[in-house]
C-alpha cells in the first residue's frame, strides 16, 4: 500500500518513544512471563541466531482492536496510512504527581482544543503522565493495600468523545494501560476497540514532544491473528 505524506513534509528531529527491553522490563499483570531469549544457532564462523518467546502485550507495544473486540482488526489488518499520523499530545503530569489514579478527561481535551485548535481526524492522541520516571521500580505498577494498580490512564467519557467526534486513529500512554491501574473492567479498550481504533502502551519521551506539530510513526510487525505486539514508535518534529 501507498502512503502519501503531507504536502512538503520535513522535520528537523527524530525522538524515539521506545523502551530497550530485556527480560527486566515490566509487564502487566496477567500476561504471562516477560520475554526470554535463547541462542538459537551459533558456529565458528561467527555466525549467531537467537530464538525468542515473548507476550504480545510487553514493552512498547501496539494495542490492535482483537485484543478487547471479537472479530476486530489483528495487528496486520491496521493499515499503514493509519500508523503515521499527527500526534496530540495530553500533558496531565502535574496532576498525576498528586494523584496516581487521575485520568485524561472530556475537559482535558477541550482545554487542549480552545488552546490548539480542534483534533484532527486520525489524530493519534497520548497522555503524558510522567510515569515514565517508574519504569524500573515498583511504583510503576504502583500496586497498594487493596489489590489494584493505581496510575493514570484515559477516562471512558474522553474516549468516547475522540471516537464518536474526533475520529481519531488511537490514543496512546506512557503507562502499563489506557485504561487507569485500577480499573477492573477496562472500559477504554472496550470503546476504543470496538470503534476499530487502536493503541500505544509503554511509550517513553513524551515529554520531549509539543502539544502539536508533530507526527507519530509506528513500525508495527504485520502479524496476522496479533492481538499485538511489541513496535518501534517515533516521533518526527517538523
Amino acid at each position: 500500500m501507498k502512503l502519501t505524506l503531507p504536502a512538503l513534509f520535513s522535520f528537523h528531529a527524530l525522538i524515539d518513544l521506545s523502551y530497550p527491553l530485556d527480560s527486566t522490563f515490566p509487564i502487566f499483570p496477567g500476561q504471562g512471563p516477560p520475554a526470554q531469549i535463547s541462542s538459537h544457532v551459533s558456529n565458528e564462523d561467527g555466525y549467531s541466531s537467537n530464538r525468542w518467546e515473548l507476550p504480545e502485550h510487553w514493552g512498547t507495544h501496539l494495542d490492535a482492536p482483537l485484543h478487547y473486540s471479537k472479530g476486530g482488526k489483528t495487528v496486520a489488518d491496521i493499515p499503514i496510512s493509519e500508523l503515521f499520523c499527527p500526534a496530540i499530545v495530553i500533558d496531565i503530569a502535574d496532576r498525576a504527581a498528586a494523584d496516581p489514579d487521575t485520568a485524561v478527561s472530556l475537559e482535558d481535551i477541550l482545554s487542549w482544543e480552545r488552546k490548539f485548535g480542534e483534533i484532527p481526524r486520525k489524530g493519534f492522541v497520548l497522555m503524558h503522565s510522567g510515569w515514565g520516571k517508574w519504569v524500573q521500580t515498583p511504583l510503576f505498577y504502583n500496586k497498594k493495600e487493596d489489590g489494584l494498580l493505581h496510575f493514570p490512564g484515559f477516562s471512558a467519557e474522553a474516549v468516547q468523545f475522540l471516537v464518536n467526534s474526533r475520529d481519531v486513529a488511537g490514543v496512546g500512554v506512557d503507562t502499563l494501560s489506557i485504561d487507569c491501574g485500577k480499573s477492573l473492567d477496562y472500559p477504554v479498550h472496550k470503546i476504543l476497540f470496538a470503534a476499530g481504533k487502536w493503541a500505544l502502551e509503554c511509550l517513553c519521551n513524551l515529554h520531549s514532544l509539543p502539544p502539536q506539530g508533530a507526527w507519530l510513526l509506528v513500525g508495527a510487525i504485520p502479524l496476522r491473528k496479533a492481538t499485538g505486539f511489541p513496535a518501534r514508535v517515533f516521533a518526527l518534529i517538523p
